[in-house]
């Protein structure tokens, strides 16, 4: 709550100082990667002083982990609509909903992920604390898919399907920077959806 006379709370001035190092670290790790975002270059880009990084949080690690939850809450608000409850009985347009998540998943913030990931397969200090991280992000996913695809689907099924299709869209998103395949990747969305339309109709 800011003061009658105008100026900001201490609360207000610390929150909008660790939004700043949070949004710097998460450009600098997608653009230049995770090995190259120092403490340095992330104050730079935050205008704070490295010094002032330790005033808001005890490690690079902590920075780091705060960058991935905050790439984890734009990812889910960013899907959170995929099927409105006042349409939950028109048939489902599983193209659309893939195109969307594509979308979102080749993202540059995305790009964070596929950072830390790779990072953390050899750092066992960022893996454990990425962990929970990663968890909570596709259980939220796999919990939007069962809203959006039910009654269509089991929700057991919703689950599997949305994390396969999360699988599948990262490893696109990898591959696409050295060896683009635009024609395959579409063809694959529509056969997809072809064969999940056959599966899903009613038996005569």
């Amino acid at each position: 709550m800011t003061t009658d006379t105008g100026r900001r709370t201490q609360a207000e001035r610390s929150a909008t100082t660790i939004a700043a190092l949070i949004d710097a670290t998460i450009e600098t790790i997608a653009e230049i990667g995770y090995h190259s975002a120092s403490l340095g270059e992330i104050s730079r880009r935050a205008g704070i002083s490295k010094a002032a990084i330790f005033r808001h949080f005890d490690s690079r690690t902590d920075l780091v982990v705060a960058a991935a939850n905050e790439v984890r809450h734009r990812h889910i608000r960013a899907v959170a609509n995929l099927r409105r409850p006042e349409n939950s009985t028109e048939p489902i347009d599983l193209a659309a909903l893939m195109h969307r998540a594509r979308t979102q998943i080749r993202d540059q913030t995305n790009t964070v992920w596929f950072e830390l990931m790779v990072a953390a397969r050899t750092e066992p200090e960022l893996r454990d604390r990425l962990e929970p991280v990663a968890r909570a992000l596709l259980t939220e996913v796999e919990d939007l898919a069962v809203a959006a695809l039910s009654p269509t689907l089991a929700p057991d099924i919703a689950r599997i399907l949305a994390t396969s299709l999360i699988h599948m869209f990262d490893g696109e998103a990898i591959f696409r920077s050295t060896y683009p395949r635009p024609e395959l990747e579409d063809a694959r969305i529509d056969h997809i959806a072809a064969a999940f339309q056959q599966l899903t109709q009613p038996e005569p």
